[in-house]
């Protein structure tokens, strides 16, 4: 059954449904006679909706193709272009590792959708759905995808579609008519003084997990960071660590993204006391002879290799910065830091640093940040908390 709307037809292909209950249609618009054939050809696209998503992904076809802009035939589904999209900034070398990694991860949530859709069939009334299906929970974990996942998503897929655009398989990028779902990240928590007391009163920095815990709220570390340190970054004399090296999930221990990622960071007693009791236990466990691991002096005091890591994994190697994440997400409700993430240990740092009135540009170097706005975006929130306190407590004057 086909029904016309003056400017195209909608052909329903679920036989024997009521209208309301067809999920399946066939888009249909005529190009006008052919004045060489005399015959009328026409553009025909599948479309997955309801009715009603149906009329407005017909009037975007008919746009299309009165636009000029009739895509040539092509083969390529979503889920295969992903694919190649993907395989080609892989070979690139342009991009980071975890960057690919995310890219691809991201485009086979949409993929789990519409993977098997054609490129052209891919309308913004599409893309619309699977937004609002993954916002209901229909997503391989069964839970619903935030707005800041579905943010990230939408753009991975809008990079695809533009590269598509590019490479003439599509006239349109349906991303660029689509909304751009909000980001909607809360608020990151921090602890107090206090509880940063007693959770470093809980940890046994000789134990390899717990020592990155530390060094993530002690001297506001990324995890990368943490893991990615070796014992020559780390200089007892000078009561310095250096941080030059980060560690992603791949193997890969690289230099930061930007020069401001690299610094020397002043330890406190409490650092240094975490560190040497970690180092006294890896000297223990590897023994005063261990080719490889450590080294004596010539008054036979055993020393750790410069270039070995900090923190380690179960086989000595260096630690993978997703099994501290893992550690810390079955183990923090044992230290009563329930719903803490490891990032947010770091944000404790500089907020504690904040309100102990740390000017921000020295918070931004403590912390590694490109973008001063970071800092300052920690930096003004305390401050703002200050003032409202002190507003707070003038609220007897003014009355």
């Amino acid at each position: 059954m086909a029904v016309q709307t003056g400017k195209g037809s909608i052909v329903q292909m679920e036989k024997g449904k009521p209208k309301g209950k067809c999920r399946k249609w066939k888009l249909v618009v005529s190009l006008g006679r052919d004045a060489r054939t005399g015959k009328y050809p026409q553009k025909a696209r599948a479309f997955h909706g309801t009715y009603t998503q149906a009329q407005k992904a017909l009037a975007e076809f008919v746009a299309e193709i009165n636009g000029g802009e009739v895509v040539r035939r092509s083969a390529w589904t979503f889920k295969d272009y992903a694919d190649h999209f993907c395989e080609l900034r892989e070979k690139s070398g342009d991009y980071a590792a975890s960057t690919n990694d995310a890219t691809r991860g991201r485009l086979r949530q949409i993929s789990r959708h519409i993977g098997g859709l054609k490129m052209q069939e891919i309308t913004p009334t599409v893309l619309e759905t699977v937004y609002l299906d993954m916002r209901n929970g229909k997503t391989a974990h069964g839970r619903p995808v935030k707005g800041t996942t579905l943010n990230g998503i939408h753009k991975a897929a809008s990079l695809m579609f533009d590269h598509a655009k590019k490479a003439g398989v599509i006239t349109v990028n349906p991303c660029d008519i689509v909304d751009t779902p909000s980001r909607d990240t809360g608020e990151k928590k921090h602890l107090t003084g206090a509880a940063v007391q007693e959770l470093i009163g809980k940890l046994d920095p000789a134990d390899s997990m717990e020592c990155a815990i530390v060094l993530c709220v002690t001297l506001g570390l990324r995890r990368g960071e943490a893991v990615g340190l070796s014992w020559e970054d780390v200089n007892f004399e000078d009561h310095t660590v250096t941080v030059r090296h980060s560690f992603d999930k791949f193997g890969n221990l690289k230099e930061p993204k930007t020069a401001s990622g690299v610094r020397i960071l002043p330890m406190s007693a409490c650092t240094e006391e975490a560190l040497r009791k970690r180092e006294a236990a890896l000297i223990k466990e590897y023994g005063p002879d261990a080719p490889g691991y450590t080294s004596q002096d010539k008054d036979g005091v055993v020393r750790l290799l410069p270039e070995r890591p900090v923190i380690t994994d179960k086989f000595a190697d260096r630690a993978n910065p997703n099994n501290l994440s893992i550690w810390w997400e079955h183990h923090r409700k044992d230290y009563g830091m329930q719903g803490y993430t490891l990032h947010e240990l770091r944000h404790t740092f500089l907020t504690l640093a904040a309100e102990k009135g740390v000017h921000p540009s020295v918070m931004q170097k403590l912390a590694g940040h490109k973008n001063p706005n970071i800092t300052l975006g920690i930096y003004t929130h305390v401050n703002m908390e200050e003032k409202r306190a002190a507003m707070d407590a003038l609220q007897e004057v003014f009355a």
